[in-house]
C-alpha cells in the first residue's frame, strides 16, 4: 500500500529478511522520484516535496506487486524525526520484516508530526468513543439519542441550547458540527498555549548553508537542535476562568459515559484519506464559550491511513511574533522564538468532489510538536474501502451487500440469479430486500433507480503465484428476450497525486476500445475498462483508495430505456492478453423503475352550482349546506412498487364527518382519513407480490372519483355556530425504490386542494 509523506525526508533500508526481491517506489515528490532496490547499505534516498507517496514492492516470481505496509510510530531524538515503514510480501509468513525502511528528517522549531490510529465505529454509539476527556457528539442522530438521557440533555441545554431541534427532523442536516462537552476541566475549552524556545547555537543562522552538501537535504531554518525548550505560556486573550453558565456535573456525566461507551463497535479505518485542517477559534470560543465550529480554518495537507488504520502526518507552521499575547513577559529578541500550539481537526471529503465534506471531526487543542492523535469516525458516514479476499465481482450495490454465490456460469435461471446473503435478498426478478443494518435503511421488495454504484472484488490479495490477474473488464446488459449490448458509460477515478489540481474530476478508466477474446470467438475490439484495483496492488499506481472497490456508476435510466423491468448485467474480467480470467464472471438481474408514479388530486368541486368568489370561496345558504362534493385522485404504479398512499380531509375550525357514497368500496361515514392503501403482505418472506396502489384497489389506471356529503350527524358543512370554514384535502404516497443509499422509500409524493365556505 502507499504511505503518504509530507516534507523532506531521507529514506534508507534498515533491514531485509526476504527471499523475494524487494524495492521501494517514490512518486509525486519534487525530487527523489523513482524506484530503488531494497538493499541494505545502499545510499539513503533524499526526497523533497510538499506531498508525495512511497510504496514497497516485492516480486514473488510473477512480477513486482505491492507489499502490505504498516507504519511504526515516530520518535524525536537529537533534533531528528524518525520512523520505520515495515512490509510484508507475498510469502507465506506475516511477520512484516521482509523490507524495513527508516525515514529520518531534521526537525525545526515550527515542525509538527501527528500520528495515531483511525477507527470507524458503529452500533448504538451516543458519542465518539475515542475522546476520553470529552463527550463528543458527532452526528445529528447521536444528538437526538443523547437528548433521551436526562443528564446529557441537561448539559446540552446549558451549553448548546440553539442546537436542540424543536421537533425531530425527518432527514439529518447536510452538515453537522460536533458538540464538545469538556469533562476533564472546569472550562468549556482549554486556553490557547504557546511554546517558548531559547537559542543555544548562536552560529546556527550563519552556518545553515554550510551543512548542506550535494547529497543532503537542505536543512530547515531554526533547527530544533539549535534551541532549548523554555516552557509554555497561556495567551492573554483566552479566558481561563470557568463561567457559571458553563459549569456542569462532570462526575455524573463521566459516570454516564462510562456506563454506555462499550456499546460501540470499532473497526480499522484503513486506507482513508485524512485532510488535516488548522482551526482558529471564534470570538465566542476565545471568550470562554463552548466549541461551535464557526472559526476560520486553513488546510494543512493530507495523509493516508495504512492497512491497520495508522497514519503519520507532518506539517510546518509559520513562526508567529506573538510575544505581546503571552501572559508572562518573554524577552523579544532574535535569541527567543514563540510558537503558538495549533488546534487541529480532520475532514473526510468526497473522493470525486473534494470540496464536499462528508464528515468533520471535533478539534484537538494545543497540539504538541510530536503528538499521537487517534480518531474515530462514524461508520455510517465514513466507509473505508474494502480489501479483496476471494470476494464476488458484484459485492455490493451502493451500501447494499450482495451475498450468495457468484454467478460464474452467467446463467439467467432463477436459481443462479437468486442472491440471498448478508441479510439482504436480491431476487431473481431483480427486486431487492434490505435488512442488513450496514446499509443504513431497511426495505422489502424495492426496485432500483437512478445512479447505482457497483462495487466488487477484481483483485484477490491472497492470490497464488500463478493466478491470472484481471487487467480489463467489460459490462454488458440486456433485457429478457433481447441481445447483449456493452455498457459505454464513461467512468473516472481520481489519483491521489492530482488531488490539489483545480477542477480535477479524476482520470478516465474507460471505456477504451480493447482487443478481447469475448465469448471464446476470438479477439474483437470492444469497449472495456482498466482494472485500477490491480494497478494499485501490482503496479503502484496511486489511484485514490476511497471507493477503489467501485468500478462503475450505472445510470439506470439508460438501461431501463423508458420501460421499467428486469435488466441483466454481465461483468467479465480479462487478463493482459485479452483472455477471460477463470471464474471472473458474474451476472445479476436488477429490476429498474425510474418512471414517475401516476399521482394526482384534481376536480374538487360541488355537484350543484353555488355562489363562487375568487380564491375558491363558496357562499352557502342553509339549504345548500349538505350539497355533495366530489374529487378525483390516483396514486398507482403499474409495476407494483407503491408502498402506501393516503387520502385525507380536514376542516377548520372543527372537523366534519362526511358520508362517502362512491366508490362503494370505501362508502360510509368518515372523519379525517378517507382512504389509506398498502399491502402488508408485500414482503420478501411472501415472495414480493407487489402493490399497485389505486390501480389494484379500484381497478383503474386513471382517476378515482370520490363523492361525499356531510353525514346526518354533522348536519352540514358549517356548524350552526360557524360563519366560515377552511376545508382541505391531501393526498400522499411513497414508493419502494432505492439506489443503495436512500431510505428505500421514494417520496413522499404530495398533493393538496383547499377551499373556503362562508355562510350566506
Amino acid at each position: 500500500m502507499f504511505i503518504s509523506m509530507q516534507g523532506n525526508w531521507s529514506i534508507s533500508v534498515k533491514s531485509k529478511n526476504a527471499a523475494f526481491p524487494q524495492r521501494f517506489t517514490v512518486i509525486g515528490a519534487s525530487s527523489g522520484n523513482g524506484t530503488y532496490n531494497g538493499v541494505v547499505g545502499a545510499p539513503p534516498v533524499n526526497v523533497t516535496g510538499n506531498h508525495w507517496l512511497i510504496a514497497i514492492q516485492n516480486d514473488p516470481g510473477s512480477g513486482f506487486r505491492q507489499s502490505d505496509t504498516r507504519i511504526k510510530f515516530p520518535t524525536i531524538s537529537a533534533g531528528m524525526f524518525r520512523f520505520d515503514i515495515e512490509s510484508n510480501d507475498a510469502g507465506g509468513d506475516q511477520d512484516f520484516n521482509d523490507l524495513v525502511l527508516t525515514c529520518s528528517s531534521a526537525a525545526s522549531v515550527s515542525d509538527y508530526i501527528l500520528y495515531g490510529n483511525v477507527t470507524v465505529y458503529s452500533g448504538n454509539c451516543i458519542f465518539n468513543p475515542c475522546r476520553r476527556r470529552w463527550v463528543v457528539i458527532d452526528t445529528y442522530k447521536q444528538l437526538i439519542d443523547a437528548l433521551k438521557y436526562d443528564k446529557l440533555r441537561e448539559v446540552i441545554e446549558k451549553l448548546y441550547p440553539e442546537r436542540i431541534p424543536p421537533i425531530p427532523q425527518p432527514d439529518p442536516p447536510p452538515f453537522f458540527s460536533p458538540l464538545m462537552i469538556n469533562i476533564g476541566d472546569d472550562v468549556a475549552l482549554p486556553p490557547r498555549v504557546a511554546n517558548v524556545y531559547t537559542r543555544t547555537n548562536f552560529q546556527a543562522a550563519d552556518t545553515t548553508k554550510a551543512r548542506k552538501s550535494k547529497e543532503e537535504i537542505a536543512a530547515p531554518q531554526n533547527l530544533l537542535s539549535d534551541f532549548e525548550f523554555a516552557g509554555t505560556r497561556n495567551l492573554s486573550n483566552t479566558k481561563t476562568l470557568a463561567s457559571d453558565r458553563y459549569m456542569i456535573d462532570k462526575i455524573g456525566l463521566a459516570n454516564l459515559k462510562d456506563s454506555i461507551r462499550f456499546i460501540c463497535n470499532t473497526d480499522p479505518g484503513n486506507n482513508l484519506t485524512l485532510n488535516f485542517v488548522e482551526y482558529d477559534r471564534s470570538s465566542s470560543e476565545l471568550a470562554g464559550g463552548p466549541y461551535i465550529g464557526n472559526g476560520n480554518t486553513s488546510m494543512l495537507g493530507s495523509a493516508i491511513t495504512d492497512m491497520n488504520g495508522n497514519y503519520i502526518f507532518r506539517f510546518t507552521q509559520s513562526l508567529s511574533e506573538v510575544v505581546h499575547e503571552v501572559e508572562e513577559d518573554v524577552a523579544g529578541s532574535e535569541n527567543s522564538l514563540v510558537q503558538v500550539r495549533p488546534d487541529v481537526l480532520v475532514r473526510i471529503t468526497d473522493s470525486f468532489h473534494p470540496s464536499i465534506t462528508l464528515f468533520e471531526s471535533a478539534p484537538h487543542f494545543n497540539i504538541n510538536q510530536l503528538q499521537r492523535l487517534d480518531f474515530c469516525f462514524p461508520a455510517d458516514i465514513v466507509r473505508p474501502s474494502s480489501f479483496c479476499f476471494n470476494g464476488n465481482l458484484v459485492g455490493s450495490l451502493g451500501n447494499v451487500f450482495i451475498g450468495g454465490n457468484q454467478n460464474t456460469s452467467a446463467s439467467t435461471s432463477a436459481a443462479a440469479l437468486d442472491r440471498n446473503g448478508y441479510n439482504n435478498h436480491l431476487r431473481s426478478t431483480g427486486v431487492i430486500s434490505v435488512h442488513n443494518s450496514q446499509a443504513g435503511f431497511s426495505i422489502d421488495c424495492a426496485a432500483w433507480k437512478s445512479l447505482i454504484d457497483i462495487k466488487g472484488c477484481m483483485f484477490n490479495l491472497q492470490r497464488k503465484k500463478g493466478d491470472a490477474v484481471i487487467r480489463y473488464y467489460t459490462i454488458r446488459y440486456r433485457k429478457p428476450g433481447t441481445g447483449w449490448q456493452f455498457v459505454n458509460q464513461q467512468y473516472r477515478h481520481p489519483k491521489f497525486s492530482k488531488r490539489n489540481i483545480p477542477f480535477y474530476s479524476g482520470d478516465v478508466t474507460g471505456p477504451f476500445n480493447t482487443s478481447l477474446n469475448v465469448d471464446g470467438s476470438g479477439a474483437v475490439i470492444v469497449p472495456a475498462y482498466i482494472n485500477i484495483q490491480s494497478e494499485v496492488y501490482l503496479d503502484g499506481v496511486d489511484w485514490e483508495f476511497s471507493n477503489l472497490d467501485r468500478y462503475m456508476q450505472l445510470n439506470s435510466a439508460i438501461y431501463e430505456a423508458g420501460t421499467p423491468g428486469k435488466v441483466y448485467f454481465l461483468i467479465e474480467g480479462y487478463d493482459e492478453k485479452g483472455n477471460l480470467v477463470p471464474n471472473a464472471r458474474d451476472l445479476v438481474a436488477l429490476y429498474i423503475n425510474n418512471r414517475p408514479i401516476e399521482f394526482g388530486l384534481s376536480g374538487v368541486e360541488f355537484t350543484s352550482p353555488l355562489e363562487t368568489l375568487p380564491c375558491n370561496l363558496y357562499k352557502m345558504t342553509a339549504a345548500e349546506m349538505n350539497t355533495p362534493l366530489r374529487l378525483n385522485f390516483k396514486a398507482n404504479d403499474a409495476w407494483g412498487f407503491i408502498n402506501d398512499y393516503s387520502l385525507s380531509m380536514s376542516k377548520c375550525p372543527s372537523d366534519v364527518e362526511v358520508n362517502v357514497t362512491t366508490p362503494l368500496s370505501i362508502s360510509g361515514n368518515k372523519t379525517g382519513l378517507l382512504k389509506a392503501g398498502s399491502n402488508a403482505s408485500n414482503t420478501d418472506a411472501n415472495g414480493c407480490p407487489g402493490y399497485t396502489g389505486t390501480l389494484g384497489d379500484f381497478g383503474t389506471t386513471g382517476f378515482v372519483t370520490v363523492q361525499m356529503q356531510p353525514s346526518a350527524a354533522a348536519g352540514g358543512w358549517l356548524q350552526p355556530n360557524e360563519e366560515f370554514a377552511v376545508i382541505s384535502f391531501g393526498l400522499t404516497a411513497n414508493v419502494r425504490r432505492t439506489n443503495g443509499y436512500n431510505s428505500g422509500l421514494e417520496g413522499t409524493y404530495q398533493a393538496s386542494s383547499t377551499f373556503y365556505i362562508q355562510r350566506k
